[in-house]
């Protein structure tokens, strides 16, 4: 610990680094513009530490998350210096200390209750009490002291790429590719191609490699499929063929994507000759139960005009389900 007029400087530094950390949490960024407003601001739900590497074009956010992390590292650090205690004791406190910020903030209306900022927050002194607990000599001589500097960074930094190592694999990693026609339904029929027949849409020669959807399913109907959460992304490819068109005097499509009975995608195509180029489409499927696909057409012919193929789901990945159910057990839904 701090002694002597080392002790008495460590107190004036860390009393005015506080000063300063409080100023930018209900001053700084124009929070004062804030005042009007009446409702009360909260998040309660716990969405993750939002660390993340640099790149996205989120640069503002990226900068404002980690601030939340690196400032509180030092309150981890200078802390157990200036006030014996073990990490436990530490953390209780710190945690009602920056709860209490938190509230106050919310009522003031210069920011909101975050549980995502406490989380955060708390990282960070955690981090700083941990680096100064790997100096275990002379943590009060100059020399010690540096070794205090480069423990606080090393720890700093190795947590921080491990945080947004395991966010990038949570955010963008995928698991197994399955193809739509291999999988049960939930409700309804759907008809696959056997064999996968080449075609042409808007004079562009399309070869079907995965699945084809048939013709011969009625122009307008839908079908579902149970996901249970296990899945990230739903893609594939839409088009109406030429020669449905050259058969056709005039009409449109439309294909509705919905999950858990929320519409979250659609799209429409014209029977007309040149408007009926493919389509690609990609869709987020995080955490959803149930998918449904509805394929309306208004043209005369009795059989579907718009046809999918390469149709596939994407499965979440080993973390990515994981946090999914941690997340539903938290009342996320």
């Amino acid at each position: 610990m701090f002694q002597g007029k080392t002790r008495t400087a460590a107190w004036i530094g860390f009393g005015l680094y506080t000063v300063l950390t409080l100023f930018f949490l209900f001053v700084g960024f124009n929070r004062s513009s804030a005042l009007p407003e009446t409702g009360l601001r909260y998040h309660l739900g716990f969405d993750g530490i939002p660390l993340r590497f640099p790149g996205g074009g989120y640069s503002n956010l990226w900068l404002f998350n980690l601030g939340n992390y690196l400032a509180f590292v030092p309150f981890g650090v200078v802390i157990p210096l200036l006030i014996r205690c073990r990490f436990l004791p530490f953390l209780l406190v710190f945690l009602a200390a920056i709860t209490g910020v938190e509230l106050i903030q919310m009522v003031t209306h210069l920011g909101a209750f975050d549980i995502n900022d406490i989380v955060i927050n708390t990282l960070g002194a955690t981090v700083g009490y941990g680096a100064q607990r790997l100096v275990r000599r002379e943590r009060t001589t100059p020399r010690g002291l540096l070794k205090l500097l480069f423990s606080g960074a090393v720890l700093t930094v190795a947590v921080y790429s491990a945080v947004s190592g395991l966010n990038h694999y949570l955010d963008y990693g995928r698991g197994e590719i399955k193809a739509l026609d291999q999988l049960p339904l939930e409700h309804g029929e759907v008809r696959w191609e056997s064999r996968l027949n080449g075609f042409t849409a808007a004079q562009e020669q399309i070869e079907p490699v995965i699945n084809l959807y048939s013709r011969d399913n009625p122009r307008s109907h839908e079908f579902s499929l149970r996901l249970d959460g296990q899945f990230k992304e739903f893609s594939g490819n839409l088009a109406v063929p030429d020669d449905v068109i050259n058969a056709a005097s005039s009409g449109s499509s439309r294909v509705i994507i919905s999950a858990d009975g929320e519409e979250i995608y659609s799209m429409d195509m014209n029977i007309v000759p040149g408007e009926n180029q493919p389509l690609s489409f990609r869709v987020p499927l995080e955490g959803k139960q149930e998918l449904t696909i509805a394929v309306f057409n208004d043209a005369a012919d009795p059989r579907t005009n718009a046809v999918f193929w390469d149709v596939t789901l994407i499965e979440a990945n080993a973390g990515q389900k994981l946090a999914a159910r941690i997340h539903r057990l938290l009342g996320g839904g």
